[in-house]
């Protein structure tokens, strides 16, 4: 899908992550294995990196916003059942109400911003790759978040925490208003009118879960 960008602008300036130096990665590895028997510490150094992290990329948006953005979501927020095979592909998803990801794929379409959905973590970054996106907005649990700034330090990105969820790695949910502003910031632009589809307000949930309101400020 193309985007609704204007063409004027150039590229997201060059992104020098500090998940490129060997020294780095070794660092947050060697304190994560510190706080590892306090799980609840581990989390809140893990959360803070990410928090850093997305701040200095907020940065490099408001000077040059990224021409490409890809939005990036797990298998385990789909729910049994879900119709998208295993390209990734949100299309199927944009008319259906029975998971998250019909929120999303409509809202991704409002904005103009190509949407998949990875099967597992190395897909995740194969795609990353492949796409090879101005920036990435994606979620993840606390590990995944850590390994995607390690393994893809080349591309700018955005990440947040999944919530959590009573089984592991099943029906995890995520904060869709977050995704909101980021896709806000990042496109310069609120969402396009749509006619012929429900509302991300409107559109619910099929199984009576209630959708979050929408913010209206920018971040």
């Amino acid at each position: 899908m193309a985007s609704r960008r204007p063409a004027t602008g150039g590229a997201l300036l060059i992104y020098s992550s500090r998940w490129r130096f060997k020294w780095y990665v070794r660092t947050v590895e060697a304190v994560r294995r510190l706080f590892r028997p306090f799980r609840s510490l581990e989390r809140l150094f893990i959360r803070n990196l990410v928090d850093r992290h997305n701040t200095r990329v907020l940065r490099k948006l408001r000077l040059n916003p990224p021409r490409s953005v890809l939005l990036i979501l797990p298998r385990c927020v789909k729910k049994p059942g879900c119709r998208i095979d295993n390209s990734g592909e949100m299309e199927a998803c944009r008319d259906c109400n029975k998971c998250i990801l019909g929120k999303m794929a409509r809202m991704t379409e409002s904005y103009g911003v190509r949407s998949l959905v990875a099967f597992r973590s190395h897909i995740a970054f194969a795609m990353a790759r492949q796409e090879k996106p101005d920036l990435i907005v994606a979620t993840a649990c606390d590990d995944r978040m850590i390994k995607a700034l390690r393994s893809v330090p080349e591309i700018p990105s955005l990440l947040t925490p999944l919530r959590e969820s009573e089984r592991r790695c099943i029906d995890c949910t995520f904060d869709v208003d977050w995704f909101e502003r980021q896709l806000r910031t990042a496109t310069g632009m609120p969402p396009e009118p749509r006619t012929n589809r429900p509302s991300i307000l409107q559109a619910g949930n099929a199984e009576g879960c209630p959708v979050p309101p929408i913010s209206s400020g920018r971040s």
